[in-house]
């Protein structure tokens, strides 16, 4: 695997999803317009070098096979496995991209679908070949779901060889050890569940929940929970921290938001640092700013890809519906000890290796931060805008596990990993714990089946979600009105 090489097939893959989108949502004349443009931000972005390899091994390539499989498995894609709460949404929308014309439209609802869907669109566009062909839809349905398991495995794989390229793993010990890092990295959710919740939780054997509403999931409980969302923010964000070519920022933020609105935000935070350091250390800063700032990849991605993506986001009727003050929901207190159990411990013992580095107090910023900034009800933005900056925590805390070289740092180190990683461990056992009791693996979590209905009940909380789904102003929406093609039962 060479560097380059690696760059290449992680653009293609987060750039499919969304050229996917514009020839099949938007109106042909748009489609053809907006396609050329993302066609030559996407000539521009991709890497044009040749380097050196930094996986010199087919074994480890294998490896980081199987341990893919097994992580994506175990989390429940490709419908063969224990499946978390949150799949009767996936599920259903999975399902629904399958059965429907694009862009689906729910004729009982009376509304298009709105969702950061990104992640399922190659699958499921197979998977309306194989209906077109004349294929049964329930095989329709298992086969897209094998192809959806694939999927998600070539982008674990990458995002392992990422974190690889990141941390300057070079032996087989260390590359394990950096790859079993990023699984098994949490926060210390098992010492706030054991001693200091105060509410029961709604799922049992998941720890993060600990402190109600302000949550940094694990990067195994947002591959369970939200691959959707992990697999590409993870890969993104990776991109960003190997690659830092300014050049690309705008069209991988336009990628980005299709694919998880909120992480986006996080991943945005990292570049515009980076960004205005290298300004301000550049010798003629009109030419970087010629050259970087506005070069052709990032003026299509800003001024072109990402109004169509924000226009689309912005009808569906949930979004950002109201700020929240975060001791309405905690206290300083709890909020304090919050920040101990999550992050504080690692940012303590990496700092003498960090301290010099612009991203590091960034992410020290951004943690502080975040359970600020809660949007709406179920504060979806503290458990996702942190995603980025938890794998960029990872990063460094993997590097120091590695390479310092002040044993009390790294065996204290070490210690608060083993203590956090409960909490992916957690994870694996509920899926292995409802299985043996089951005494059956396909334990999918389905009942939802589709969205196209007046009212979407919420298993378990019993309150309608079609809100989260839905456009229910789409008559006054540009998107629907103007750039959206022709579907049945959608009103232009």
């Amino acid at each position: 695997m060479k560097t380059s090489s690696l760059y290449r097939l992680t653009y293609i893959y987060l750039a499919l999803p969304l050229f996917l989108f514009f020839l099949t949502w938007l109106r042909p004349e748009i489609a053809v317009l907006i396609g050329l443009l993302y066609g030559v931000a996407f000539y521009f972005s991709y890497p044009q070098y040749s380097d050196e390899k930094f996986i010199y091994s087919k074994k480890i390539l294998w490896l980081l096979f199987a341990i893919a499989f097994i992580w994506c498995f175990c989390g429940g894609i490709g419908y063969f496995y224990y499946q978390s709460f949150d799949y009767h949404f996936r599920n259903a929308v999975f399902r629904d991209l399958i059965n429907f014309d694009w862009p689906v439209f729910y004729d009982r609802a009376n509304t298009p679908l709105v969702y950061y869907m990104a992640f399922w669109l190659v699958a499921a566009q197979l998977g309306k070949i194989l209906l077109f062909l004349g294929f049964n839809f329930d095989i329709v349905f298992y086969v897209s779901n094998i192809l959806l398991l694939i999927y998600a495995i070539l982008g674990t794989v990458l995002i392992f060889c990422h974190i690889i390229k990141a941390t300057g793993a070079n032996s087989k010990k260390e590359i394990i050890i950096a790859v079993l890092g990023l699984v098994f990295f949490s926060g210390m959710d098992i010492i706030g569940y054991k001693f200091f919740i105060v509410e029961a939780q709604p799922f049992k054997y998941h720890l993060d929940w600990w402190a109600t509403f302000i949550q940094y999931s694990s990067h195994t409980t947002s591959m369970f929970w939200v691959f959707n969302q992990f697999i590409p923010t993870a890969l993104i964000i990776l991109l960003f921290y190997n690659e830092r070519n300014i050049k690309n920022f705008g069209f991988l933020i336009a990628m980005s938001l299709f694919f998880a609105p909120y992480p986006t935000a996080g991943i945005g935070v990292f570049m515009v640092a980076y960004a205005i350091k290298m300004l301000i250390s550049a010798e003629n800063k009109k030419d970087f700013i010629l050259d970087q700032i506005f070069s052709v990849t990032n003026i299509i991605g800003v001024f072109w890809i990402l109004p169509v993506v924000v226009l689309y986001f912005i009808t569906n009727s949930e979004g950002m519906n109201g700020y929240y003050y975060v001791f309405n929901f905690t206290t300083p207190l709890r909020l304090l000890l919050f920040y101990t159990l999550e992050f504080l411990l690692y940012i303590v013992l990496i700092y003498p290796k960090c301290k010099k580095e612009l991203l590091y107090w960034v992410i020290v910023v951004c943690l502080f931060l975040i359970p600020f900034m809660r949007v709406d009800n179920q504060n979806n933005f503290c458990m996702r805008a942190s995603i980025p900056v938890i794998i960029l925590l990872t990063i460094l805390v993997i590097k120091s596990m590695l390479y310092e070289k002040n044993k009390i740092i790294k065996y204290l180190l070490i210690t608060v990993f083993l203590i956090g990683s409960v909490t992916p461990m957690v994870e694996f056992y509920r899926g292995f714990y409802y299985v043996s009791k089951a005494k059956r693996i396909n334990l999918v979590t389905d009942e939802i089946e589709t969205l196209n209905k007046q009212i979407v009940i919420m298993p378990l909380f019993l309150w309608d979600a079609n809100h989260q789904f839905t456009a229910k102003n789409y008559g006054r929406d540009i998107f629907w009105q103007w750039l959206a093609k022709e579907t049945k039962g959608l009103n232009k």
